[in-house]
């Protein structure tokens, strides 16, 4: 086993504290450790383990010249990372899904309580002084209690958010072509999307996710359904999405992933009181660099002593 850890560029909430700390841990486990910017091309032929972020994409002739075993995404998404030329390699991709996973589930339910319950249009009116409360029955606010919602892709973070919807008296339907747990109503996403008043996606973007949400899906969708994306941004026809909400055919739509980033939405859809739009901030917490370092500390203490590698993908 080469013993040498090398960060591989870092994400833009990470701080030198955050790094010297995974510094410190691999140190502990007697790693060496060193770092490289993400836009650099750092010899890998003597690297036993790589931790990456979403920016540094891991392409098949970056892995050809890996020396190590073991790649740990510090992210829950991995499409940044050829996952076939690792398999084929023999190279161990591991990512870091539970740092996130509470931030991102209740990002969720905030917006889709928001978004059906009509605030963002209930602040703007009682921020321009408009007493809008006979118009309540005719803008037919809904609760999550009592909600139909389909979660599409019940991984780690998908989960955790079926299981708050639940809480809140929501009936949940599970989406996932990799099984679905027992406590939730199983379907398939074209079933499913018609019985509706929400759906928010968890699914990796991958062949079969890219373009998954797409118009004739959204247009599947009742009128007053909330859409709520913080997987991918490929998942959902995003532009579709904002024809759709701009047009009265769509309830509200939840946004924190993009299929560039930055993306700049429709000034006059932007302005619409059924967007919630977020710059991929719906994971981040004050301690996300915190969180973060414990599951990279983790994947590399298996590693080293030969004990299952947690969250292999």
């Amino acid at each position: 086993m080469i013993r040498t850890v090398l960060r591989w560029g870092r994400s833009d909430y990470e701080t030198d504290a955050d790094l010297a700390a995974e510094r410190d841990d691999a140190a502990a486990l007697g790693l060496a450790w060193r770092s490289a910017p993400g836009n650099a091309k750092p010899d890998l032929e003597q690297v036993g383990a790589l931790v990456v972020p979403s920016g540094t994409r891991l392409a098949r002739p970056d892995l050809q010249r890996f020396g190590g075993n073991l790649i740990v995404a510090t992210t829950s998404g991995y499409d940044h990372i050829d996952l076939v030329a690792a398999r084929e390699l023999g190279i161990t991709v591991a990512r870091c899904p539970v740092a996130r996973r509470d931030p991102v589930a209740h990002w969720c339910i905030a917006a889709m309580e928001a978004l059906l319950r009509k605030q963002p249009a209930h602040q703007a009116a009682a921020l321009e002084g408009r007493w809008i409360r006979d118009r309540l029955p005719h803008m037919a606010p809904r609760s999550l209690a009592g909600a139909t919602v389909a979660v599409v892709g019940v991984g780690v973070i998908g989960r955790k958010t079926a299981t708050l919807l639940q809480a809140f008296g929501a009936q949940v339907i599970g989406v996932d072509p990799k099984g679905v747990p027992s406590d939730l109503e199983a379907r398939t996403i074209d079933d499913a999307l018609p019985d509706c008043d929400a759906v928010t996606l968890h699914c990796h973007l991958d062949d079969a996710t890219a373009g998954l949400l797409s118009d004739d899906r959204l247009r599947a969708l009742p009128s007053h359904a909330v859409v709520v994306n913080t997987s991918r941004g490929h998942v959902l026809a995003l532009d579709a999405a904002m024809r759709l909400l701009h047009d009265g055919r769509l309830g509200g739509l939840a946004v924190d992933v993009y299929p560039r980033e930055p993306w700049r939405l429709l000034a006059e859809t932007a302005s619409l009181p059924g967007v919630w739009a977020t710059p991929h901030a719906a994971g981040f917490v004050h301690d996300l660099g915190q969180r973060v370092r414990s599951e990279v500390a983790a994947a590399l203490s298996a590693w080293v002593i030969g004990r299952p590698i947690p969250h292999v993908i």
